[in-house]
């Protein structure tokens, strides 16, 4: 059976209940035993028993632990308290799989099928199994971290200001189910999971450093609270690679799309809101060329 230590990021929890319930009632779907610590800043330390009561009295097989981060941690700094815990169990080998995420992302037992499918037959290729981020407008999925129409083929333009991407397109002919991985301009998923090797990679890498994981990103200048659950995506590259995170494509009447397994929720509106005046709306079934 597996055992998973799952951190969630919660300022305010009390204030987001609902997207956070939401989280917890699918990470109790996954296989196996399941610890799940939630960091809280300091500031509302006073909605700890509350949140208890909630937790206990909605979320079943799964074992809860609500930490309090030091004051230190203020701001988008608080996705970095489960750090110290996370080398901890890392290096007594306390768990299978390492799960962080933020408090509103909807990470499913079918994304963790897929992610532990292809992981070491990615690995192969320096590569790991990525996630592509939406939000629901109505009954769309917009892809607000990618939005564009990407070129499968050759550059998309003026993904980073003037700056263009191409991405890396791998054909994939042991799966029915996928045609081809293709690496994404942005990798950001709000999320990462690691197994046991990956994990003791990523607690002695740059990445796990709030300031030397800036550098890793480049060009993207991804803020604070995004280098959080960067993984190992920036780490270890080849000469040719941007990141090490692909997401797969499989044709349907739609054209090119990402099947729903390596599509992950973010429960809020907040991004896609923004996006609302665009007379041709992208959605994930219309951001591949």
């Amino acid at each position: 059976m597996f055992k998973f230590f799952i951190a969630l990021t919660a300022y305010d929890p009390l204030s987001r209940f609902d997207p956070l319930l939401r989280a917890l009632q699918s990470y109790s779907k996954l296989p196996g035993s399941k610890t799940v610590y939630i960091y809280v800043d300091k500031a509302h330390e006073q909605d700890v028993p509350e949140l208890y009561e909630l937790i206990e009295a909605n979320v079943e097989d799964l074992d809860v632990y609500v930490q309090i981060a030091n004051a230190s941690y203020e701001g988008y700094s608080l996705t970095w308290a489960h750090k110290a815990d996370l080398r901890f169990f890392v290096t007594s080998q306390s768990f299978d799989f390492y799960i962080y995420a933020e408090n509103d992302m909807h990470f499913t037992e079918e994304n963790f099928n897929y992610w532990l499918k292809y992981k070491d037959k990615l690995k192969q290729l320096n590569l790991e199994p990525g996630f592509c981020r939406y939000e629901l407008k109505n009954s769309d999925k917009i892809p607000f971290d990618n939005y564009k129409q990407w070129n499968v083929t050759g550059l998309t333009h003026n993904v980073w200001g003037d700056r263009p991407y191409e991405a890396t397109t791998y054909l994939y002919l042991e799966d029915p189910d996928v045609l081809c991985f293709i690496s994404l301009g942005n990798p950001y998923a709000g999320l990462m999971i690691l197994d046991q090797e990956q994990a003791e990679a990523y607690i002695v890498s740059d990445s796990c450093d709030p300031h030397y994981s800036y550098l890793k990103t480049a060009h993207r200048n991804w803020p604070i609270a995004d280098r959080s659950s960067m993984g190992l995506a920036f780490e270890g590259l080849s000469p040719h690679q941007e990141h090490r995170r692909v997401v797969p494509l499989t044709r349907t009447d739609y054209g090119l799309t990402i099947p729903e397994f390596a599509l992950v929720e973010h429960m809020d509106t907040k991004y896609s809101k923004e996006l609302s005046g665009d007379p041709s709306l992208i959605t994930t079934f219309s951001m591949f060329e």
